[in-house]
């Protein structure tokens, strides 16, 4: 078992655009976390866009904070929503 915590924070622009700073991180095993240096941290400055009421687009820019992580990712996640 590995703690990653991970984290959102965003404000509604408008009904359709959302803006906001997302942390993802992987700090090794929970029996005994890795060294800082070893762990991975990640800001990533994100936008989400509600295209219509079934489709969102998440768009972000992760920039890594620690030698472990990479240095800067790109990430796109297209979102379906289904209704039952």
């Amino acid at each position: 078992f590995e703690f990653s915590p991970n984290f959102k924070v965003s404000y509604d622009m408008t009904p359709a655009v959302t803006v906001g700073v997302e942390y993802y991180g992987s700090l090794g095993p929970v029996a005994g976390l890795d060294p800082v240096g070893e762990q991975q941290h990640q800001i990533v400055p994100a936008i989400d866009l509600n295209l219509s009421p079934d489709w969102e687009l998440n768009l972000g820019a992760a920039i890594g904070l620690t030698h472990s992580t990479d240095r800067f990712v790109l990430k796109t996640i297209v979102g379906r929503r289904l209704s039952f």
